[in-house]
């Protein structure tokens, strides 16, 4: 009986350790740190743009591209309206990094925007 016992007991720990770590929120932490990785980026932007560093804007703008490729899926899945507006602010910068010279009321604009939008992501 005492083997029985201690077989079950195994069992039910082992299932318990498979169902919690199942649990864990991976895609929340995607999220989260993406969030993170492109905020630091947009900082990044909006030092290029109020310096007026056209060449850093633009390479500035397509590091956060690749940010957001990294969790982009994950957030459409959270929320298809969240993505959208991520999107728009996101190809404003892109594009208007491409523009000698910056424009940098539409920039700064659209990376408070984006900025406003990561937060909303995140929570």
């Amino acid at each position: 009986m005492s083997r029985l016992k201690m077989k079950l007991g195994i069992v039910m720990i082992l299932s318990a350790a498979i169902v919690l770590s199942a649990c864990g929120n991976k895609g929340g932490n995607k999220i989260s740190d993406g969030v993170s990785s492109m905020k630091a980026v947009l900082t990044e932007v909006q030092s290029a743009v109020d310096s007026g560093d056209a060449a850093k804007a633009k390479a500035e703008a397509a590091n956060l591209e690749n940010a957001w490729a990294k969790f982009e899926d994950d957030v459409k899945e959270k929320s298809k309206d969240l993505y959208e507006k991520a999107e728009t602010p996101l190809h404003v910068i892109e594009a208007g990094s491409e523009i000698e010279p910056l424009d940098k009321d539409t920039l700064t604009k659209s990376v408070t925007e984006l900025n406003q939008v990561l937060d909303d992501i995140n929570k």
